[in-house]
């Protein structure tokens, strides 16, 4: 048990489980050939990514994170009202003010707290974190997290660093409290120094170091490994897979390779999705499930880093 653990009246423990997921991609895709066409090339985009196509959306961040809720609710029999907090990870907000959970709960009803969280690519995960404390603490009882990225519309696709790497979806989950082992554990750490590596300019598009994200993008994956695993009291054999970030294919061969795991422990999305950042892992996990890749009682290790420059990963059980 962590030493944060937390007992109910009766002496049982109580743990922050899953309940259920959901996504939602835009049905307009742009492939690889009509951004390579910007740059006279044929066939590097993969080859240098993994990626062969991003979704494009014309709706909001706010819609496609409703969407991916409902999608998220129609699995499971939790009803609306019983949703008790929201927390929205995105980095591609419409508007500066207000923030997104508002403009969510509107559309969902009933009584809830709620909170933005703008921490790049890692904030879902970090939003789990914050999820698990919040429902151990006996405040809240079903708490959904909301991953959802309008990409396209701060990213310049003649930019060659930055324009083949995004596309625009949302993910979602409920986690929900139950006295059963669900999240064991967590780790996040954010890292000031190189910040200017990954930015986004008031009013201006994303600008991105490659190189340098990309190193520290492998460091920060195979630390957040290496210290969830050793918080969690476990070995890498015990996790059925894991679930990074999905940014690059070749930082996650990379991370596989240092680490001296198998590259199919790893569930790779990118693909179809591109790096929807915030939005990454519930997508990539609900593929997962969806695929039957894993199931009820597995054990998962998500990972990711992101804008900051940040490090966070979590140990949970289906």
């Amino acid at each position: 048990m962590r030493k944060s653990d937390t007992f109910v009246g009766d002496g049982k423990v109580i743990f922050s489980k899953i309940l259920c997921v959901g996504g939602y991609l835009p049905p307009h895709t742009v492939d690889n050939s009509e951004i390579e066409e910007n740059f006279g090339l044929k066939d590097w985009i993969f080859e240098r990514t993994g990626i062969k196509k991003r979704h494009i959306a014309d709706e909001s961040a706010v819609e496609m994170g409703i969407k991916a809720l409902e999608d998220a609710l129609k699995s499971s029999k939790l009803p609306n009202k019983d949703i008790d907090y929201l927390i929205v990870a995105s980095n591609s907000n419409d508007l500066l003010i207000p923030g997104m959970a508002g403009q969510i709960q509107k559309a969902f009803g009933g009584k809830m707290g709620g909170i933005d969280m703008q921490a790049g690519c890692s904030g879902f995960i970090q939003a789990m974190e914050i999820a698990d404390s919040m429902i151990r603490s006996e405040s809240f009882s079903n708490i959904a997290i909301i991953g959802t990225e309008r990409l396209s519309q701060i990213v310049d696709f003649k930019d060659p660093v930055v324009g083949p790497l995004f596309g625009d979806g949302a993910g979602a989950i409920v986690m929900g409290r139950t006295d059963e082992a669900g999240l064991i554990a967590s780790y996040s750490r954010i890292q000031g120094e190189g910040y200017e590596s990954l930015v986004q300019k008031r009013g201006k598009k994303l600008e991105m170091d490659g190189k340098a994200v990309f190193r520290f993008a492998v460091e920060a994956m195979i630390e957040g490994i290496k210290e969830v695993l050793n918080r969690a009291k476990m070995k890498i054999e015990d996790i059925d897979l894991i679930v990074p970030h999905q940014s690059n294919v070749r930082i996650i061969y990379k991370v596989a390779e240092r680490l001296n795991v198998p590259v199919n422990k790893f569930q790779i999305s990118i693909e179809d999705h591109a790096n929807t950042a915030a939005a990454s892992i519930a997508l990539a996990l609900k593929d997962a499930i969806d695929s039957k890749r894993v199931k009820d009682s597995n054990v998962v290790l998500t990972v990711g880093y992101g804008a900051g420059l940040g490090i966070a990963a979590n140990i949970f059980k289906l």
